[in-house]
């Protein structure tokens, strides 16, 4: 090993020349960045006022002629990302102050924020150096992104784009850019012996309508970004003031507002029919809140329904539900349904002490025909509080009430769990049946729960059925029921009535 080094921890003398004889504009910024390395820095016209500018005490001198070369040089490396050669954050940060103060009225920017999901488990599994050849592959292809400006690497998976369009236009011209940008992240990217397949997600924020203030512009197009993060595949969201507050915000402002709706009636219960696969006809249905706000419009339960739970207003509410369904019953048992009616219980409704005693009140309060009642339940809400969950449900099932296990396959269940609650039904998860087709795997799952339920006794019910091909696989395979979109959307009681009163509406599928 060589031996030690000793160094003097002072900075070394160094007299730095910079000879100019255009007199360039940036070689003021030269002279900033380089300042905090030199002792004695000059700019000087020519050699000869260069000369007379040495210090006689400097040994080590730096002569640096300024011209366009070395200009444009430095103002690359300022502003451009090492790796990809994009813009980097000082010029996304400088590019958008300057385009937000130049827009002229009538015009329209939108900001776009891009990311790699799920990008640091992919570092974790092949490594940094591949995780920097994707990123760069990645930008590769959005250079080549119609109507794009001013291309930003502002993170390590991070980038920035610019749309300009008059302000009518901006959105329009917004998602068609996107619709080109998903085109060209859609094939996979082929690295060494990988062929790897990575999604993006897109958050826009639009000015002027969420302001003109860079930073507030930023702040929007990020927090729509991790919305759009919660879908699935390439993903993007315009920044909604009203879905875009942080869960604090969101509770802060609606839940005064649930507790004005659950007053003043604005809950609506929509039905989502169940089909026998056998004879094609309607065997009952689901029961689904909506929100029907007198500004909004209809609000669906994702947006509602956890504030509901953080606050414990899903106790009331579930409570309006089963009320509700109950009257709805004495209407559908008119119409001719003499099935089940499933109706959601959360975990957090099992919290209340009285969940059972106050049902059973509701249903002889109501006169609620129990043999059509029945109550869905999630794996979650099993495993919270075992004992309190079993008395519950015990207790409900001595007044004729059935219940089925929501998202079957996604929790904890054990057949000692199965057997030892009264759940009559099984209802497969809609995200194993949306595999069928794509995923050997999600329809190895689909037949084994079937064969579960039968080997068990227990009625089978598939959610989220979309598709012919989805369909035919659960026929072939001897599922009882199914429900999804293929068949009906959730819809109002009248319009399920017509439904059920046109017995042929399903025969042809």
């Amino acid at each position: 090993m060589p031996p030690a080094v000793e160094r003097d921890d002072a900075a070394p003398e160094v007299q730095l020349i910079l000879v100019d004889s255009h007199n360039h504009t940036g070689s003021g910024d030269l002279l900033s960045a380089l300042m905090a390395t030199s002792a004695s820095i000059k700019c000087c016209r020519n050699l000869t006022d260069a000369e007379q500018s040495l210090q006689d005490n400097v040994k080590n001198i730096l002569l640096i002629p300024v011209d366009d070369t070395v200009y444009n040089t430095f103002t690359r490396l300022q502003t451009r990302d090492l790796l990809t050669g994009a813009g980097n954050r000082q010029h996304f940060y400088r590019t958008l102050q300057d385009e937000l103060g130049s827009l002229q009225t009538g015009r329209g920017l939108a900001l776009m924020m891009l990311d790699i999901d799920n990008f640091s488990a992919f570092n974790s599994q092949y490594g940094h150096d591949i995780g920097d050849r994707l990123v760069k592959l990645l930008c590769q292809r959005l250079e080549l992104c119609d109507n794009k400006n001013h291309l930003s690497r502002i993170g390590n998976d991070e980038f920035t784009l610019i749309i300009k369009a008059s302000t009518d236009q901006i959105r329009s011209a917004t998602r068609q850019a996107i619709e080109h940008i998903v085109e060209l992240l859609l094939p996979a990217y082929q690295i060494d012996e990988h062929d790897v397949h990575l999604h993006c997600s897109i958050g826009i924020a639009v000015a002027p309508e969420q302001g003109m203030e860079f930073e507030t512009l930023i702040h929007c197009a990020n927090t729509a970004r991790l919305r759009a993060k919660q879908l699935r595949g390439h993903s993007y969201a315009f920044y909604d003031p009203l879905r875009d507050l942080d869960d604090n915000n969101r509770g802060i402002r609606l839940e005064p507002e649930l507790w004005y709706a659950l007053q003043r009636q604005q809950f609506r219960l929509f039905y989502q029919p169940r089909i026998c696969l056998n004879t094609r006809r309607i065997i009952g249905a689901e029961a689904l809140i909506r929100w029907e706000h007198p500004v909004r419009g209809m609000i669906s339960p994702d947006e509602f329904i956890p504030i509901s739970e953080k606050s414990g207003l899903i106790v009331p509410i579930g409570y309006w539900v089963i009320e509700q369904v109950g009257q709805d019953m004495k209407v559908l048992k008119q119409a001719g349904l003499r099935e089940h009616i499933g109706v959601n219980l959360s975990f957090r409704q099992f919290q209340d002490g009285y969940l059972a005693s106050t049902i059973e009140r509701l249903i002889q309060q109501h006169q609620i025909d129990t043999s059509m009642l029945e109550f869905e339940l999630t794996e979650t809400a099993l495993f919270r509080d075992e004992s309190h969950v079993v008395s519950c449900m015990r207790s409900l099932g001595k007044l004729g009430v059935e219940f089925s296990l929501d998202d079957f396959g996604t929790g904890y269940s054990s057949f000692s769990m199965l057997q030892k609650l009264p759940i009559s039904t099984l209802k497969i998860d809609k995200s194993f049946v949306k595999g069928i087709g794509k995923s050997t795997s999600d329809e190895e799952i689909v037949r084994t729960i079937i064969s579960l339920a039968r080997n068990l006794n227990k009625k089978i019910i598939a959610e989220g059925v979309e598709t012919l091909e989805q369909l035919n696989f659960l026929r072939a395979h001897h599922c009882q029921m199914a429900q999804g979109y293929y068949f009906s959307r959730p819809v109002p009681l009248v319009q399920f009535l017509q439904l059920l009163d046109s017995p042929s509406a399903f025969a042809s599928l």
